[in-house]
């Protein structure tokens, strides 16, 4: 103990330890038998409260070591939280390098498959539009397939290769099964004319690889749709011509047509001139060439006129040149365009007729009181847009009929003077806000919306209502030759 409290001290741990080493120290010498203070000193103490006291010193100079190890501990957890507090205030924040890429990770079993780059490339484009139209039309009645019209000169224009190379790519995509595209055709100035194409991309390519599901296939409606309207696109210049054309290459253009237009004025004055020499040539009794004899020499006297041009470029390979890039803004606006504007083929008619935009949600339930007040002719088109867009809101669009009777069944109501159109709407109404705030909060339980609006409706008893209702005529006679899209 002698030597221990001797090194203690040498170090100077003396201090550090506080009572704790005087009461050890005390304690030695107590056990070394050195001579107690002289007798009358008034500080004397018997042996038992000297053990006593030696016992309660030592207590408190534990008390104040373990004090003195905790402060010290609480004194280093303070330079390191302060330390790491500047390193951190200090540190730049970290970059995000990776994000989330659905059409990427959708489309990722084509790195393994066999087709050229320029083809992949063209599907994940033609994808990423496909996921953007669903996005904007919602849950589509093919789920695994979005279909959109978009023309071929915007996607060459966009990848900045020709025409032929698109259509070239496309092949390996075709026989795979991913996508189908074919020609659409509208009226302009009253003449048929090809609008685009219309393209059928596969959602999930890896089903479509592995066998699990079938090859994508346009359908007859999907051609027959209405996604443009030509006579309006030309007046208002939402042309592919417009977007891939620049200013120069327009001023060529127009002076090529120009230049045309001169050489066929020119040759019809040449074809007037040579009657008139014919007849002429009748008239002093002489024998006018006919026939190939009369071509040849036309031909002859026309190249004499008029040399062959020299071409030091073939149309092909002039076909990039002056063509504007067209963004990828620029494509999904096109695609969008169907269902944000009057080419739509189906629209909605209420009040002044001068909203045709295609209804939301709330729009069209809140619309419901309104269909009764619309005259009958005018019934049949704003019955089946708003159960389209009821059926795409409540993600049941594959139960259209439904929406359209009910619609049709509150129209007769109202006829026959039950008027329910204001508690369907509000019954509706709450169920879609619902629906919309568990999504938002991401505690989404109910699989089919469609179903729960069944539910409510027959919980309040408006289903049994609407049911015995009098099957009697609420719309226009259906149009001849086709039948009308639903039943009044």
């Amino acid at each position: 103990m002698a030597r221990f409290l001797d090194e203690q001290a040498r170090k100077g741990h003396a201090a550090e330890m506080g009572p704790l080493f005087d009461t050890l120290r005390r304690i030695n010498d107590a056990e070394q038998n050195q001579p107690a203070p002289a007798p009358g000193e008034e500080w004397k103490v018997t042996a038992a409260e000297l053990d006593a006291r030696t016992a309660e010193d030592f207590v408190r100079g534990l008390k104040s070591f373990e004090a003195i190890a905790r402060e010290r501990a609480a004194a280093r957890a303070q330079r390191q939280e302060a330390t790491s507090r500047a390193q951190y205030e200090t540190a730049p924040l970290p970059k995000v390098t990776h994000t989330l890429d659905i059409c990427a990770s959708l489309t990722a079993c084509l790195d393994s498959a066999e087709c050229p780059r320029t083809a992949r490339t063209l599907f994940r484009l033609l994808h990423e539009l496909g996921l953007e139209s669903i996005r904007k039309r919602g849950l589509p009645s093919r789920p695994d397939i979005a279909v959109f019209h978009l023309p071929l000169e915007l996607l060459a224009a966009h990848l900045q290769v020709d025409r032929v190379t698109v259509w070239r790519n496309l092949q390996p995509l075709k026989e795979a099964g991913l996508l189908d595209e074919r020609d659409h055709y509208g009226t302009l100035r009253g003449q048929t004319a090809v609008t685009g194409k219309v393209w059928a991309v596969s959602t999930a390519p890896e089903l479509v690889l592995s066998g699990q599901s079938r090859r994508v296939r346009l359908t007859h409606a999907d051609l027959k749709a209405r996604w443009r309207d030509l006579d309006r696109d030309v007046r208002e210049g939402r042309t592919a011509y417009e977007l891939t054309r620049s200013e120069a290459q327009k001023q060529v253009d127009r002076a090529r047509r120009e230049a045309q237009a001169e050489e066929q004025a020119a040759a019809r004055a040449r074809a007037e001139q040579r009657k008139a020499e014919r007849e002429a040539a009748r008239a002093r009794g002489e024998k006018p060439l006919t026939g190939r004899a009369a071509a040849t020499a036309n031909a002859k006297e026309t190249k004499a006129q008029k040399p062959q041009p020299s071409r030091t470029k073939s149309e092909l390979q002039q076909s990039l040149e002056g063509l504007k890039a067209v963004s990828k803004a620029q494509l999904q606006n096109w695609v969008l365009a169907p269902f944000s504007d009057l080419s739509n083929d189906v629209t909605l008619t209420v009040a002044n007729g001068a909203d045709h935009r295609p209804l939301s949600g709330l729009d069209a339930v809140f619309t419901l009181p309104t269909l009764a007040d619309l005259p009958k002719r005018d019934r049949n088109a704003a019955v089946e847009q708003t159960a389209r867009a009821l059926a795409a809101s409540f993600e049941d669009t594959d139960n259209l009929r439904f929406w359209c009777w009910l619609i049709w069944q509150l129209i007769r109501g109202c006829d026959q003077g039950q008027n329910w159109t204001d508690d369907v709407a509000h019954l509706l109404a709450r169920v879609l806000h619902d629906i919309r705030h568990d999504e938002s909060m991401n505690a989404r339980t109910q699989l089919s919306p469609g179903a729960l609006v069944v539910n409510e409706l027959r919980n309040c008893g408006l289903l049994d209502a609407l049911r015995v209702l009098a099957p009697t005529r609420a719309g226009g006679r259906p149009r001849s030759p086709e039948p009308a899209p639903l039943f009044a």
